[in-house]
Parts: structure tokens; sequence; C-alpha cells
């Protein structure tokens, strides 16, 4: 008898029977990650034009980044249950029609309110998918879980890159800001279809065998809390700069065009951070050097953006971007570092994103509210300079990878 069918006393062969090529994983977690960040790229951009067309203050302004963060990090735990009853494939299927028909519907939107719930509303899908992402990659590629992730981390960046160079051109030429906005629907419906046609070849992820666990957050250990704070400042400083960096620099007097050429280039370099660093993870566990170049990259980037961002946004935007997205990346390293099972990354995940989510909502609206109160985003930009600074003692705790046989437990 097939063992792949004795798993299911029906006779049918699981879902989960086969993993997908490895070509084919890789390319849907290539999809993946450009659909889970879009939003972030498409808006900025389009912050002074949608701000004048519907006279938002600048920390509502803000809350068109921060809500769609801060909805992650609420709706980042529902991933493990919802994994549990459809499967991973099948909970990814939901969320990123639920994606698309968020963002679709901004086609409609007419004043600010709908336009910030959208946000909130893309926002929670996105966080499911973020939680589950980690699990699918364990599952379709074990082997290549470094390279896939510096895959998926590069993949979010590029969506970012995408969306913030196409956004000003969409918006000019077919329509406005609302079209620019909810043109990203579209790629989200098609990679539903793909995913749909590979769970239909029973290359997908199965759905939980015997009763469904309720999900509990690692709360008391000490390896989530160190992951999370590892997570959460690339997610602290990278929204909030993203949110904020072309506005900086038409506040100093450089063009809207060229502030949102910056911005792809601020995505560009962290395409290459996350290409050159992440990779070497699956030849060597160390990790307290290459985490130590990333921090002291980005905090020296903030400071020259601080200082002047004017004369020195070149340096500045090209070193943030390299340090804020190696952050970024490694950071998902390290929560495959301590998880011990698909099951158990989506358990991390859950929590670190929970919080890291959080964090990264606070960073927009801070930087909003210090521009709503001084007249500069300087400041916003001197807070983010803090906290990179502050990121440094990290690096005490800053141990090589746990290499656990298969099926061990924790003991954090």
């Amino acid at each position: 008898m097939d063992p792949s069918l004795a798993a299911d006393p029906r006779g049918r062969r699981p879902a989960g029977s086969r993993r997908l090529p490895a070509w084919v994983a890789l390319a849907l977690v290539v999809a993946i990650g450009v659909n889970v960040r879009a939003i972030f790229g498409v808006t900025p951009p389009l912050i002074p034009v949608i701000s004048d067309d519907l006279a938002l203050s600048a920390t509502t302004a803000s809350l068109l980044t921060a809500l769609p963060v801060l909805a992650m990090a609420i709706c980042a735990p529902l991933g493990h249950a919802l994994s549990s009853r459809l499967g991973t494939d099948g909970a990814m299927i939901v969320m990123l029609v639920a994606l698309s028909m968020g963002e679709l519907s901004r086609l409609a939107i007419g004043s600010a309110v709908p336009l910030v719930v959208s946000a909130g509303l893309i926002g929670g899908a996105l966080g499911v998918l973020s939680t589950l992402t980690p699990a699918f990659i364990a599952h379709h590629l074990p082997r290549l879980r470094g390279l896939a992730t510096g895959i998926y981390s590069t993949s979010m960046a590029l969506g970012v890159a995408v969306a913030a160079g196409t956004a000003q051109p969409l918006a000019g030429g077919l329509g406005g800001w609302r079209v620019a906005l909810a043109l990203w629907g579209v790629p989200a419906l098609l990679l539903v279809a793909a995913l749909v046609a590979a769970r239909a070849k029973g290359a997908g992820m199965p759905e939980a065998a015997g009763p469904r666990v309720r999900l509990s957050l690692p709360l008391r250990e000490g390896r989530a809390w160190f992951v999370t704070a590892v997570y959460g400042v690339p997610m602290f400083l990278g929204f909030g700069v993203i949110a904020w960096l072309p506005s900086l620099f038409i506040e100093v007097g450089i063009s809207p065009a060229r502030a949102a050429v910056n911005l792809v280039m601020f995505q560009v370099v962290q395409l290459l951070s996350m290409l050159t660093l992440t990779p070497l993870t699956d030849r060597s566990p160390g990790r307290r050097g290459v985490f130590a170049t990333v921090m002291l990259t980005s905090t020296l980037g903030l400071l020259l953006l601080t200082i002047d961002p004017r004369a020195l946004a070149l340096p500045g935007l090209l070193l943030a971007g390299f340090g804020i997205g190696g952050a970024s990346s490694l950071a998902l390293v390290k929560v495959q570092d301590e998880a011990v099972s698909p099951q158990d990354a989506t358990r991390l995940s859950s929590m670190a994103m929970l919080f890291s989510f959080t964090a990264g909502a606070l960073g927009p609206f801070l930087m909003g509210s210090l521009k709503d109160l001084t007249g500069s985003l300087v400041p916003g930009f001197g807070l983010c300079l803090f906290v990179s600074t502050l990121s440094l003692a990290l690096l005490i705790r800053m141990h090589p990878a746990h290499r656990r046989p298969a099926g061990a437990t924790t003991s954090h």
C-alpha cells in the first residue's frame, strides 16, 4: 500500500504528500514577497498628492503606513489557527484573496476614513501571510532555508522598489492615485491562481492531523523575546524610513521625482544586502559579525540623514538601506535558527511579528507626530538614529545558530 495514502482514512492522497519542485517553490516565495510589501512602496511617493486631495495632516497620513503595520501585528497570530484548519497553502490562498479585494476596493475611495480602513484590512492579510511564509519555506525548501529566506526578504524589498518606482507614473498616466494603489490587487489574484493549481496537484501542505491546537505564544521563553527584539528594530526603522523618506527629501528641496528615485535606491541597496548576507548563513553558523555589520551601517546612514538630508542624501540612504535590509532578513534567519519544526517556526514567527510589527507601526506614526509638532521630519529621523544606536546592545547576546536534531525540544 502507498504509505502516502495511509495517512488519509478515505484513501485519498493528502494535499501535502509531495513538495513543490525547488524552482517552483522559490518562484512562489518571490511572488509572495513582492505582494506582502508592495503597499509600503506604492503609498509613500503618493502621500503628498493624497494629502492634498483628501486634506490629511501628517499624523493622519502616517496611518496609511502605520495602521497596516499595526494590523499585521494584531493578525500575525491568526496564521497558526488558520494553518491548523486549512493547511498553510489554504490559509495563504484565503489571505491573498482578502489582500486583493482590499487593494481593488481603493478604486472607489473618496475620503480619508475608508482609505485608512482599507489600509488596516490589507495589513491584516499581510500579517497572516508573513507568519505563514517561514512554514512554507521550511516545508518546501528544507535544505535551502537560508537561501530561500534571503530570496523572500529580497523579494519584499523588490516589491517596495517596484511599487515606489511605478507609483507616480501610474498615477499620472492611468487616472490618479486610486488606480495606482488598486492595481496591486491584480498580482495578488495571479498568485492565488498559482497556489490553487499547486494544491490541486497534491503539492501543497496538508491540513493539520489530529485535534486542533490552540496557539500558545512562547511568552516565557528567552529565545522568543530575543528574536522579537532582533526583528523589532529593523521593523521600526524600516517602516519609519520607507514611510517618510521621500517626504524628507521633498522637505529639504529635492524634487518629488528625485525623491521617488531615492526611495527606489534605498530599496535596491536593501536587495544587495539581502542577497549577499543572508545566503552566507547556510555555510556559517556565526551571527555576531554579520549583525554587527548591518547594525553599525544602519546607524551611520541614519546619522548622515539626520545631520544633512540634502547634501548627504545619497550616502545616507545607501548606508541606511544596506543596514536595515540586512538586519531584517537576518532576523528571519534567526527565527528559523531557534525553530525545531515548521510548527515551531510558525509559533515563534507569530510572537516575533506580533510585537515587531507593533514596533513597526510606531515608527511612521511617531515620525508623523513629530513632524506635526516641530514642522520638520528631521527629528523623526533623529529618533530612528537613537533606536538604531540602542540596538547595538543586542550584539552582547548574539550567538551562533543552535543546530538541533529533528524532534528536539527547547529548554529556553
